[in-house]
């Protein structure tokens, strides 16, 4: 069969291609996997990659993609699909080169540019996401934050020992244009660190540098130093980050802030696992056995963030209405 002949899919065709072995099909392709816990298998060096035994899907956490086997084709083959269909079907479809899709460790990180000026990355920061501006302008003199230059991102940055750039992040500044991309030749193991006291022995693991940034905003808003503890990302789900930084720091307490995946869905809108939370018991089983004190903090949204917004949202309602109240009492 040729692509030429799949202009018109019928049902049978796709039914055919989404039976693929997924698993299968990325072992023929090159992949390496790995055991990635109980149903997965995990594919190295993929920027969290995983493959589900049982449902015969995927889940790529860089991307926060997800789906079957004509999901993955088109999202990682760079084909419409149609292509995917005919290429799942051994059909005589050239055989494109994978996007780039994970972090590389061979070559050397190039930053993005940076803008001249920081604020589109300021407005989106504080007044989308509620980012307390002290902490922003804090991790902006520390070189973690910055504004690329032209598309106008978010760049947050991971360094090593010796202050070089290892791990970057970009994410788009667009509300209504979600984006969000490791910079290549990214390693994830060295995670965006906001540090605490010398003397503190807890560390915060989030996924995301805007979750970490979001709950020591909380620990502001709510009469606390949020200067005191350590905070890390993940980056995404893999603690590769969480171990580097415990060569580093000597630390008594991990609790982890992994997001709430409650609503989860695959692509074609079946459940799926509550990633974030799954993690974060798989990650406290493994660092009690390393005689860490740990807990799970587990959102009451989706993430970090969402509950930042939640807090900020209630606190507005709060003032509006103590102000209606001292109104009508001056009325009197």
């Amino acid at each position: 069969m040729i692509i030429r002949e799949l202009k018109s899919l019928n049902q049978l065709q796709i039914s055919q291609a989404n039976k693929i072995t997924l698993i299968g099909f990325a072992k023929s392709h090159g992949y390496i996997l790995e055991n990635g816990g109980r149903r997965a298998l995990h594919a190295k060096h993929s920027g969290g990659l995983y493959f589900f035994k049982d449902s015969n899907k995927y889940y790529h956490f860089s991307t926060d993609t997800h789906g079957g086997p004509i999901d993955f084709v088109m999202q990682f083959w760079n084909m419409n699909f149609k292509e995917a269909v005919a290429f799942l079907l051994e059909s005589e479809t050239p055989r494109f080169t994978p996007l780039p899709h994970s972090p590389q460790t061979a070559g050397q990180l190039i930053l993005p540019d940076k803008a001249s000026n920081y604020r589109r990355v300021a407005w989106y920061l504080v007044n989308v996401r509620g980012i307390d501006s002290e902490i922003m302008s804090h991790l902006m003199h520390e070189k973690k934050l910055y504004q690329q230059s032209k598309t106008g991102n978010c760049v947050f940055i991971g360094y090593d020992p010796d202050g070089i750039p290892k791990y970057c992040s970009m994410r788009g500044c667009n509300p209504n244009r979600p984006f969000k991309q490791d910079r290549i030749h990214s390693d994830k193991s060295y995670p965006f660190l906001i540090p605490g006291s010398n003397n503190c022995k807890r560390v915060y693991v989030f996924e995301s540098p805007i979750d970490a940034m979001s709950h020591a905003t909380l620990t502001k808003l709510n009469g606390l130093d949020w200067r005191t503890d350590h905070r890390i990302s993940l980056g995404c789900l893999s603690d590769n980050a969480l171990e580097r930084f415990l060569t580093k720091y000597s630390m008594h307490e991990i609790i982890f802030c992994l997001d709430n995946d409650y609503n989860a869905t695959y692509q074609d809108g079946s459940p799926a696992p509550n990633w974030g939370q799954e993690a974060a018991f798989k990650f406290s089983e493994k660092y009690k056995t390393l005689s860490y004190q740990v807990s799970i903090e587990k959102p009451q949204k989706k993430d970090v963030n969402e509950d930042l917004a939640f807090y900020i949202t209630l606190e507005k309602e709060n003032e509006k209405k103590n102000t209606k109240d001292m109104e009508h009492e001056y009325e009197r």
